[in-house]
């Protein structure tokens, strides 16, 4: 799909937490759509170029780029491939989360920590700099899970 702004650039998504679950679905539909996708992902690799394999498999267009969603610097140049491969961001959904599942009195405050900074932080860091990314006319999407709205 031409951008609507510049046929000579490919309207292109970024997607958080792209390796797997609503992420993975998310960025194969992009695709499927005619988006140019950036399959961002946190701690699994191989997951992630699983993803970018069916993308590609099914004509799209993909690659996987790594980062901790809560830190600036790495959410900043998770950017900077798409601005340089496609001239831009038009897309940005947001599905990076995680979920412990542990009985409260069990919860090691380290755990309860990394969940609240990928869960929040990371929500704030990615929407931030997909405000001050994304092209004129784009999209910004964050998805949530209802997982936290039942006990421990």
């Amino acid at each position: 799909m031409t951008n609507p702004w510049r046929a000579d650039l490919v309207t292109a998504a970024v997607v958080t937490g792209g390796s797997g679950g609503i992420g993975r679905v998310t960025a194969e539909r992009l695709a499927a759509d005619g988006q140019a996708v950036v399959v961002s992902y946190g701690g699994n690799p191989a997951a992630a170029e699983e993803t970018v394999r069916s993308i590609e498999d099914a004509g799209g267009t993909a690659f996987a780029v790594r980062a901790d969603v809560a830190d600036e610097t790495e959410v900043t140049a998770l950017f900077n491939p798409a601005e340089e491969r496609f001239g831009g961001v038009d897309v940005v959904v947001h599905t990076a989360g995680i979920m412990l599942i542990s009985p409260l009195a069990e919860l090691d405050l380290t755990d309860f920590d990394r969940m609240h900074r990928t869960n929040v932080r990371g929500t704030f860091v990615v929407g931030q700099q997909a405000a001050r990314r994304v092209r004129s006319g784009g999209a910004i999407i964050n998805i949530g899970r209802l997982a936290g709205q039942g006990p421990f």
